[in-house]
């Protein structure tokens, strides 16, 4: 039988997470860049974990003011960091709660950015890989 992921990007702080992650069998969760923050990481987790569905990170560029969808001028260095820092956030919390992350997901800008160079992508992937 053939089955398909369905994933929702959530813990951005929207009131319809709690209808929302039921539904799908992956959760794509904010890390505090261009949107959440420990409660609403916490609250998706928690909620991801109750209805089954895996849980990723979704880390992207630190610019609220635009939702992370306004590409900005980075180095492979700096991606590497954004993204390290936003993936550990949301691995802490999640070990608290005794679940593991389990893959890696760019939002917004960030993933254009890193699927047109080659730099920016490996940066994400030397993250991922260091990952346990």
């Amino acid at each position: 039988m053939k089955t398909i992921d369905l994933n929702a990007d959530v813990g951005e702080g929207l009131a319809t997470d709690a209808e929302l992650i039921p539904l799908v069998t992956s959760a794509n969760i904010a890390c505090g860049g261009h949107a959440g923050d420990e409660h609403t990481m916490s609250d998706a987790i928690v909620a991801a974990y109750s209805a089954g569905a895996a849980i990723g990170a979704h880390p992207g560029h630190a610019d609220r003011a635009n939702f992370g969808r306004r590409e900005l001028s980075v180095t492979a260095s700096q991606v590497e960091q954004i993204v390290a820092e936003q993936v550990q956030r949301l691995a802490a919390i999640a070990n608290r709660h005794g679940q593991d992350l389990t893959y890696l997901k760019l939002h917004g800008a960030l993933y254009h950015e890193a699927g047109r160079d080659p730099a920016l992508a490996g940066a994400v992937v030397a993250v991922a890989s260091r990952q346990p």
